[in-house]
């Protein structure tokens, strides 16, 4: 994800369904919103890069005055897969480069973001988003608007035909965006969109500051973290007396800290559904033992049994206080027995 601070959506779609439109809706009503395709742009007046497209396409791409004929680079790349990947593989990691350089120097992370680029899922960007969007129509209306602006069918399918179907991009967003009739009706269903987007950057921001119980008004349930149990360094049960789960696990976390949770793992068949265990986690990096990577440990009340490689689904029902270095290993111990004893409290 670029900046796990902020909320940041995709929004994505094929040739000539409308993308740019939706996001002026979407700038209209408050959102920050990124155009990959202008970064492209910006991309090709760089003497270093244009050095690198002469190389990748040859001097027959430039007019008299050195000047890049960007029609005479898309009956090229569209008509050739080798060299239509080649010119991706040149710009679509600089292009992300530059939009998570936006991110990292945006301090305003409250609003909602969305970064318009096509090819996302084509990339594999999508992990890098909170939420991902779909603009679609059906290809006889992308056709016809383009016939418009003078562009042929021809070249409309030949364009088409080099991205992911959008039956596909569809099923694989959060949010459906048709954009097949009126701008009126697509500007209702943008609105309504955006409404949901500024509610999940709420949420997305309780949850960073710990309130993960009025997160979880909001989402209608507790906010939830999945990952597989991984092979930790054992201190949980040696030291502490606390045996632990380390969990591996993607995506943003409430900020560090111990939380009362309640928790669930994959069933062992199909027809086994695992018991919703309560217990207290800890997220953090283990000040007491040293500066360690991030981490997420849950100690189960009451369970016995081998976890190992099992997928396990932590809901966070309510912080119990900020992580802390503690002077050594037995006053971590007194603690955790007091956040055990506060989480059961919670929990009962």
């Amino acid at each position: 994800m670029y900046n796990n601070l902020m909320f940041i959506a995709g929004l994505t779609g094929n040739y000539g369904m409308g993308k740019s439109a939706v996001l002026s809706m979407f700038r209209e009503l408050g959102a920050v919103t990124i155009d990959a395709d202008w970064i492209v742009q910006q991309l090709l007046k760089e003497k270093a890069i244009l050095k690198k497209i002469k190389t990748l396409f040859g001097a027959g791409v430039f007019g008299k005055k050195g000047t890049l004929d960007k029609s005479k680079i898309a009956q090229r790349i569209f008509r050739n897969k080798s060299l239509r990947i080649k010119l991706e593989n040149l710009l679509h990691p600089l292009v992300f480069e530059r939009i998570d350089d936006f991110f990292r120097k945006t301090k305003n992370g409250k609003k909602v973001f969305i970064v318009e680029a096509p090819l996302i899922f084509e990339r594999g960007y999508e992990s890098r988003f909170d939420k991902m969007i779909a603009v679609f129509t059906k290809e006889i209306t992308a056709i016809n608007r383009l016939s418009m602006h003078g562009i042929s069918p021809k070249e409309v399918v030949e364009r088409l035909k080099c991205q992911l179907p959008i039956k596909e991009k569809i099923k694989r967003s959060d949010y459906k965006m048709d954009n097949s009739g009126l701008p009126e009706k697509t500007r209702k269903h943008v609105t309504a969109v955006y409404k949901e987007l500024l509610k999940e950057a709420k949420t997305k921001n309780l949850i960073l500051e710990g309130r993960v119980d009025r997160a979880a008004k909001i989402l209608g349930k507790p906010f939830s973290v999945e990952g597989t149990v991984i092979k930790g360094a054992g201190r949980g049960e040696k030291f502490l007396h606390t045996p632990t789960a380390n969990i591996s696990f993607k995506g943003y976390s409430p900020k560090e800290g111990v939380y009362a949770v309640k928790v669930s793992y994959s069933p062992i068949h199909l027809f086994t559904h695992s018991p919703l265990y309560k217990g207290v986690a800890n997220i953090g990096k283990n000040p007491t033992f040293g500066e360690m990577p991030l981490s997420l440990e849950v100690h189960i009340f009451n369970f016995s049994g081998n976890l190992l490689g099992k997928k396990l689904k932590v809901r966070f029902i309510k912080h119990i206080r900020d992580e802390k270095k503690f002077p050594n290993i037995k006053a971590l111990e007194a603690q955790i027995k007091k956040d055990i004893k506060k989480a059961k409290a919670i929990l009962k």
